[in-house]
């Protein structure tokens, strides 16, 4: 299975971090974000890994090319939300994948669980102390019932930003993200799984449970996963 990595944004809430790289090239420790993630990947069996590029795209690309990572440029990433930028990816989605925000680090036996369930789509979450900018969930028996970025009520869970496709899996959301790509240009990833449970699609939910992650949004964030991640060898 693919891996496809979505790395256009602009991270405007890590500024001035982020003015001149993206925010995936951020170091924790000796390596950058995306780095690890690689690593992680590797480690848990996943060799074929597309980056989707924007801002910093030729740097980013630099960095993949010496390491034979393949890259993918959403020319519209200035307008555009992770909808879009997953859409231009449509063609590779084919035939399933393992999707991933450029933002977060994380076990690579997260990584591993996820492969092993066998629904068509299923997101990783984390349970309790949900974060208040975190994308909350409300998960019943194993099925993600409402997803959404705002406060839900009976909110139980949070999507750490990984989640795996099948084959069925991907056919169904590559079908909503052309049809969202003609009406909204700044959909996020989320309200296209939140369309598909709305359609009555099955979306699973893979428990994390003790394994770390942190999702890296502002600079006390980027601290926090230095002190978890920056001295440990690959999870």
């Amino acid at each position: 299975m693919k891996a496809i990595i979505l790395g256009a944004g602009k991270a405007t809430r890590l500024l001035p971090l982020t003015k001149e790289i993206a925010q995936s090239m951020l170091k924790i420790g000796e390596k950058s974000i995306l780095e690890i993630q690689i690593e992680n990947l590797k480690k848990a069996g996943i060799d074929d890994i597309i980056l989707i590029t924007g801002h910093s795209a030729d740097k980013l690309e630099e960095f993949c090319k010496e390491r034979e990572i393949k890259t993918l440029f959403n020319p519209f990433y200035k307008v555009s939300g992770m909808a879009l930028t997953l859409w231009i990816a449509k063609e590779k989605l084919k035939g399933g994948f393992l999707f991933l925000y450029s933002d977060i680090l994380f076990d690579s036996k997260i990584i591993i669980k996820l492969l092993e369930n066998k629904n068509d789509i299923c997101l990783a979450i984390k349970k309790n102390e949900l974060r208040e900018e975190a994308e909350k969930v409300v998960e019943e028996e194993g099925v993600i019932k409402i997803i959404s970025k705002d406060k839900i009520d009976k909110e139980n869970g949070e999507f750490i930003g990984i989640a795996k496709f099948s084959e069925n899996g991907a056919e169904k959301i590559i079908e909503e993200l052309k049809n969202t790509a003609k009406t909204n240009l700044n959909a996020s990833f989320i309200e296209i799984i939140d369309e598909l449970i709305n359609k009555g699609e099955k979306v699973a939910a893979c428990h994390i449970q003790d394994a770390q992650f942190i999702d890296i949004d502002f600079p006390e964030d980027l601290e926090k996963a230095k002190r978890i991640f920056g001295n440990k060898k690959i999870l």
